[in-house]
């Protein structure tokens, strides 16, 4: 599955603008009976039934085996991927009714996302990476997104390869790269696959820390899929699937 693209959208998408009622904002992301199914000769469940809320500020792990569809989910909490059943809210608004304009501005101006596999832009620098979604979003000079990505960068040690293309940067360097990226537009949600998958443990610390102060001094929202049993117990809250099912939710 390819997820869609992240920086798509025509600008900004205001929350205030459209929340269904006062207390909207609190509910965070909620699935309801979420399923997502690949059709074929033999249909492939992915995840299934799933009944998820995510409240502001949360730190949440998605744990489970291989295959067990940590990665699907997160695309559907992300707004990445359309459920087969069911339906995803996003601060008390039901998404299915949206247009993927609609949607992929609201992924723009809320939702971060750190790919498994980074796709950053290769044929950009990294600065240029941070660059690309915070000019689509607009609201600010040039020079000050400038600082602001080169700050980013500065916090997870890459201030000394925003210049360089992905293809010349570590693995390790490419997944902070990704993150980065992610927190370019300040979003509400930072939803990250495998954060710390390619990094050493001085380099997972240091996403960790990023992402924890996002949360504390942001009051930001992070779902994180991870293997590292060491960031998971660091999460408030974890969730455990197995075939596509949640089979376990509790403090971490």
């Amino acid at each position: 599955m390819v997820p869609a693209n992240p920086a798509a959208g025509a600008g900004p998408y205001r929350l205030a603008d459209r929340d269904a009622h006062p207390g909207a904002k609190d509910a965070g992301i909620v699935a309801r009976g979420v399923s997502r199914i690949l059709p074929g000769a033999v249909p492939v469940a992915l995840v299934r039934n799933i009944d998820l809320t995510i409240g502001k500020s949360e730190f949440v792990a998605i744990t489970g085996p291989s295959g067990s569809g940590k990665s699907s989910l997160l695309y559907l909490l992300g707004l990445l991927d359309l459920p087969t059943t069911g339906s995803i809210e996003f601060h008390g608004q039901d998404t299915s009714a949206m247009d993927e304009a609609t949607m992929a501005a609201l992924r723009l101006s809320h939702i971060g996302f750190v790919f498994q596999f980074h796709f950053l832009l290769p044929e950009f620098t990294v600065l240029d990476n941070l660059l690309i979604p915070m000019r689509r979003k607009g609201g600010q000079p040039l020079d000050r997104m400038r600082d602001r990505a080169g700050a980013i960068l500065a916090a997870l040690q890459l201030d000394g390869e925003a210049a360089k293309r992905p293809d010349q940067l570590s693995g390790g360097q490419r997944q902070r790269a990704a993150l980065a990226r992610a927190l370019a537009n300040d979003p509400d949600y930072i939803l990250a696959d495998e954060p710390t998958g390619n990094l050493d443990t001085k380099n997972a610390a240091i996403v960790f820390d990023m992402l924890d102060r996002r949360r504390c001094e942001k009051e930001r929202t992070v779902i994180v899929v991870t293997h590292d049993l060491g960031l998971a117990e660091r999460a408030h809250r974890r969730v455990h699937l197995v075939d596509g099912r949640i089979v376990a939710d509790r403090a971490a």
